[in-house]
């Protein structure tokens, strides 16, 4: 059973990762935009004081403007730093200067800059993934950093910024997954309702 959801993960992710890599720059630029300013507007994010983004690649949406904004806007910024395997903290990012090359070539913060912040002190993470549905069912691309991390950040709401292509009907979710709370795409807003796991058993 438990190698049959790993196919179907492989599989979904394989999938997902190389329709990503044929949008276009065009439609990836103009659904960035679309879907950072819409985040900008959501509540959730307006009163969040530490906010935990990632270091976006060339395929994924474009928080790099966001993480600009957010800093102008004097709020705690945190990225994430890998810390052995499977394991990540946040550090925080004092201005975009200070974002330096990590492991896997992924920028991060200087530790020279910014100190660990406790995942406890964090409001909203902003969670990357493969592919979403509408019950919060997350897949990553395969290294568990954010399912071993967001469990320990226990007063964070979890928010995806998404392409639309990414919402699927069913992500294959394994108990040791963690769901997200709220997907944006350029075309909807998702308020995940989550499964009541005890019926799945």
């Amino acid at each position: 059973m438990a190698g049959d959801m790993l196919a179907a993960k492989k599989t979904l992710r394989r999938e997902m990762l190389a329709r990503r890599r044929t949008y276009s720059a065009e439609e990836r630029a103009r659904a960035s935009d679309t879907i950072c300013r819409c985040v900008r507007q959501q509540a959730v994010l307006q009163e969040a004081r530490t906010i935990m983004l990632y270091a976006s690649t060339e395929e994924e949406i474009d928080l790099y403007p966001l993480m600009e904004t957010l800093l102008e806007e004097g709020r705690r910024i945190v990225l994430p730093e890998i810390v052995g395997r499977g394991v990540m903290e946040a550090r925080a990012l004092p201005a975009m200067d200070a974002l330096i090359d990590g492991a896997f070539g992924i920028l991060t913060p200087d530790p020279a800059r910014g100190a660990i912040i406790p995942p406890e002190e964090i409001d909203v993470i902003i969670v990357p993934g493969a592919a979403f549905d509408e019950s919060g069912g997350r897949l990553g691309l395969g290294g568990g950093y954010y399912d071993r991390f967001l469990p320990r950040a226990v007063d964070a709401v979890r928010l995806v910024l998404a392409f639309d292509f990414q919402i699927v009907p069913d992500v294959p979710m394994g108990m040791q997954d963690a769901r997200v709370d709220i997907i944006l795409t350029e075309c909807r807003r998702i308020f995940c309702k989550i499964k009541d796991l005890k019926e799945e058993v």
